[in-house]
């Protein structure tokens, strides 16, 4: 008996072609889960913790004389104070990161 390829259906190139083809689709198939593996544990794609969450300098300030803090709020990397004194009314936004006042808005205190 001879074994040819009409006879024995394991020797047929097609089948040997679909047999490679399954063989290296399965180990990318085993590479990428590896690799997705390794990747979510060591963090990798993570978003880098914000610079603006944490001050890099120690800030300290003073209240002026006859100043009351009325209300205080924050937005990233900004603390935003409504202060009265008995002349005026004043928002003051403030940088966080090194306390230099972005912004001061004021406004005649009502009588």
């Amino acid at each position: 008996m001879s074994d040819t390829a009409g006879s024995n259906p394991k020797a047929a190139l097609g089948y040997r072609l679909a047999l490679a083809a399954v063989i290296f689709f399965g180990v990318l198939i085993v590479i990428g889960v590896g690799v997705l593996i390794v990747g979510l544990t060591k963090g990798w794609g993570g978003s880098p913790p914000s610079a603006a969450a944490t001050p890099k300098i120690p800030v300290h300030m003073t209240l002026a004389p006859g100043y009351t803090i009325l209300s205080a709020d924050t937005q990233p990397g900004r603390l935003i104070l409504h202060l009265r004194s008995p002349e005026k009314d004043e928002i003051d936004i403030i940088d966080i990161n090194d306390g230099r006042i972005v912004s001061i808005i004021s406004a005649q205190s009502p009588k």
